[in-house]
């Protein structure tokens, strides 16, 4: 639990990357449309900036993707676990329960429970 907590708070960097590569875009594409230049030459800065975009929303998709399947990886293995620990204690006290009842049963049809008056 304590581990969850500490990748919670800290965060993989996900989001800070994210809004990096959006706000890189967006000022490369406002840079394009202010500068003075040929239409040739906008048009081709553009289609390069939307380039650059889409291989960084793809990286991101991409780290975002992997994150989720580590985390499920790790939630399955975690449930794995907590299941074989609750069989194995089931078992144990269906075990000692049954030893008990054993021992009572041959207690009591021995008559050595509570002594005669």
């Amino acid at each position: 639990m304590q581990d969850y907590d500490t990748r919670y708070n800290q965060g993989n960097g996900g989001g800070f990357v994210s809004g990096l590569l959006f706000g890189a875009a967006v000022g490369a594409a406002l840079g394009v449309i202010f500068a003075p230049r040929a239409g040739t030459d906008t048009r081709r800065q553009i289609a390069e900036s939307g380039k650059n975009l889409r291989e960084g929303a793809l990286r991101t998709y991409e780290q975002a993707r992997e994150g989720a399947n580590s985390a499920v990886s790790k939630a399955r293995t975690a449930y794995d676990r907590g299941r074989e620990a609750f069989d194995r204690t089931r078992r144990d006290v269906e075990n000692t329960v049954s030893d008990a009842a054993d021992q009572a049963s041959d207690t009591l049809s021995s008559g050595g429970a509570y002594p005669r008056a």
